[in-house]
This record gives C-alpha cells, sequence and structure tokens, in this order.
C-alpha cells in the first residue's frame, strides 16, 4: 500500500517529453520550409507554444487545445489550395466541434477517466494532424509568396 501512496505524480519534464512526441516529428517534417523561412518558423514556435500550454487530462485543457486547433483550421480553410483542402478543414471542423462538445459534457458530475481518456487520446490526434498540415501549409504558402515578389 505505500508503494502506491510514493508514486511520483507527472512532472514538467514529462510534460515536455509528451509535448516532443507529437512536436518533433512534425517540426522535422516541415523541415526544409523552416530553415529558408524564418517567418514560418516564429509562427509555428508560436503555433507550438499554444498547444504546449494547454493539458488535454481535464476538459478545460481540451476547450482551450480545441480553440488553438480552431485557428489552425481557420488558417489552413482560408489558404486551401484545392476542394480536397476546403474539404479536409471541414472535416477537421466538424472533428473540432465534437471533441468541445464532448469537453463541455465531461465537466459535469458523473464522467468517467474512461471518457476523460477517451476524449484526450483523439484530440492528441486531431493535433497531430492539424499542427502537421498547418506546417506544410504555411511553407507552401512562404514559398509561394517568395515566388511572387521574386518574380516582380
Amino acid at each position: 500500500m505505500a508503494g502506491k501512496m510514493l508514486e511520483p505524480r507527472a512532472s514538467k519534464s514529462s510534460a515536455a517529453l509528451n509535448a516532443a512526441k507529437w512536436a518533433l516529428p512534425l517540426l522535422a517534417a516541415g523541415a526544409r520550409w523552416l530553415s529558408s523561412h524564418p517567418e514560418v518558423w516564429e509562427g509555428v514556435k508560436e503555433q507550438a507554444a499554444k498547444l504546449q500550454k494547454a493539458s488535454n487530462d481535464k476538459p478545460d485543457g481540451v476547450l482551450t487545445t480545441v480553440a488553438v486547433l480552431r485557428e489552425q483550421v481557420d488558417y489552413l480553410a482560408q489558404s486551401a489550395d484545392d476542394a480536397d483542402e476546403e474539404r479536409q478543414a471541414r472535416a477537421w471542423a466538424k472533428r473540432l466541434d465534437s471533441c468541445e462538445m464532448a469537453a463541455q459534457l465531461l465537466t459535469a458530475p458523473g464522467a468517467t477517466r474512461k471518457d476523460r481518456r477517451t476524449l484526450k487520446k483523439r484530440v492528441e490526434e486531431l493535433r497531430s494532424e492539424i499542427f502537421a498540415a498547418y506546417i506544410d501549409e504555411m511553407g507552401e504558402d512562404a514559398e509561394r509568396s517568395e515566388g511572387v515578389s521574386t518574380d516582380e
């Protein structure tokens, strides 16, 4: 019984490690744009910091994460280059709506730990998908604007 009481709680370093699990592979994927476009890097760092701040362990953190992801989806929808990108942005927006409603329901008494874990997993999957697309789209937009400015 004493062993259970001495189990360590999640530390800040484990939170950083958790963020690294989803952020680093995405940043590596966008590295080609990040090295040549510092403005993209600044935008990505800002969004990553917002996502890092929010903990998905509690409904309030999920709501914060959903709000940040909604900003990214809005950007993706506005800069969509074709119908597929527009359709994907709409699908993400619907999934975010669903997560937001679920988080609001989980603030009510009687919400189970299992329900919170399930929602956390869904939001983490969305975060990875949307953030990767966000980095990619910002890079594409930076390359496109660079091409426009050099043609003039």
